[in-house]
Formats: structure tokens, C-alpha cells, sequence
């Protein structure tokens, strides 16, 4: 189930954000194949594609079924991604930085004990 769960949402991707989607109007390819051979009995499948891919946009009476064809207009249907860096790092606008005021440091010889403390914590004694 996972396996397919991923391979759906693989495809989704790759349909939805490349030019993937592109091979979906194969159909309008071999449709668009046959009308040229019927006019032409000897257009073979390497020159059709010749012609309408590595000729260029060329203007005729079929030019708008021309670039339906897969891979003949390319449409920018994903995210653009923008990152932009600062020009001066170092002048950057952060919140301040609060200074806490610091513990004043005590050594153990200015620390007082008392006497009275010491005989008060005494564990109990047997009689």
C-alpha cells in the first residue's frame, strides 16, 4: 500500500511541477501524423518530426495545431524559488541583545558560618 501511495504521489509531482505533462498530448502527436501523411504518402514518421521540431516555428495554414503538439510550447506552471542576499552582512537590523547584570563572584573566605548552624544539623544520638 505504501508503495503505491508513493509511486501516486511520485507521479503527481513529476506531472504537476516538470514538462512531464507534455507527453500526455502524445495522442494530438500520432493524430497530427496521420493528417500529414494522408496528404504526403511518403512522409515517413522521421521527417515529421524533422520538420516540426528541428526546423524551427514555421508559420503555415496548420501552425496553431502545430505548437499543440508535445513539447512545442512550454508552459511555466511551477514555483519560483527566490533567494535573496543581503548586500551587507554585517549591518543586518537584529533585535538588541539584552545584557543581564553579572553575579558578583564570592570566594569561599568572605562566605560567614555560623556555629549555631553546624550544632543544630547533628544526626540523632543513642542514649
Amino acid at each position: 500500500m505504501k508503495k503505491w501511495f508513493c509511486i501516486s504521489f511520485l507521479v503527481m509531482y513529476l506531472f504537476s511541477m516538470t514538462e512531464l505533462h507534455q507527453l500526455l498530448k502524445a495522442p494530438l502527436l500520432i493524430e497530427h501524423y496521420f493528417e500529414h501523411q494522408s496528404k504526403d504518402e511518403q512522409l515517413d514518421l522521421i521527417t515529421f518530426l524533422e520538420i516540426h521540431y528541428l526546423n524551427g516555428d514555421q508559420i503555415d495554414a496548420d501552425y496553431e495545431k502545430d505548437m499543440k503538439l508535445p513539447f512545442k510550447s512550454f508552459q511555466d506552471n511551477h514555483p519560483s524559488v527566490v533567494v535573496t542576499i543581503p548586500q551587507d552582512p554585517y549591518n543586518l537590523n537584529f533585535a538588541p541583545v539584552i545584557e543581564y547584570p553579572k553575579q558578583p563572584y564570592i570566594q569561599k573566605s568572605q562566605v560567614l558560618y555560623s556555629n549555631y548552624f553546624s550544632s543544630i544539623w547533628q544526626p540523632p544520638k543513642i542514649a
